[in-house]
């Protein structure tokens, strides 16, 4: 009995060195959660080294979701939008952009995946000064979101819209 606990505390104790590295047999979702939990939300806070360094491991979070959680396309869908968001928090906008875009070639009946990879997209370029590419994504979100009933849906069109046409956005 005392020999599995100390193998438990040196097990434990090589997970918590690793940061954010997947524990073993952890499924995509657990895998997903706990990139989001542990390296993505607190990269937010952190400055410096210590941001890049969780950046890192969210995105080679995201990366292992995405090989190990291909059965389940609405998790696959999350994972390639929150690495494109990542790409976009590390100054990687055009890889961000080609990623925001595979969401909706490789999942196209994640809609909500869908609708919120193109904002990012749309959003992360007008942010960026490039209006111009920013607003193809709008209007895919017009085209195919626009007569949604849902109010957040209709939320998102509409300030779509509006960065697509400021005159004709009600």
């Amino acid at each position: 009995m005392r020999r599995a606990n100390v193998l438990a505390t040196v097990a434990l104790a090589a997970q918590l060195a690793v940061g954010c590295a997947p524990a073993p047999r952890e499924s995509a979702r657990q895998i997903f959660d706990r990139t989001v939990r542990e390296c993505h939300l607190p990269s937010a806070e952190a400055s410096g080294a210590q941001r890049e360094k969780l950046l890192v491991e969210a995105a080679s979070g995201y990366e292992q979701v995405l090989k190990s959680g291909r059965s389940d396309p609405h998790l696959c869908a999350a994972a390639l939008r929150s690495l494109a968001n990542v790409r976009v928090d590390q100054g990687r906008l055009n890889e961000a952009v080609k990623l925001y875009s595979r969401v909706a070639e490789k999942y196209p009946a994640c809609d909500w995946e869908v609708l919120q990879a193109w904002k990012s997209a749309g959003d992360s370029l007008w942010d960026a000064g490039r209006q111009g590419e920013a607003a193809s994504f709008y209007k895919q979100i017009v085209e195919r979101f626009g007569s949604d009933p849902s109010a957040i849906v209709q939320t998102v069109a509409r300030g779509a819209r509006r960065r697509v046409s400021p005159d004709k956005a009600c």
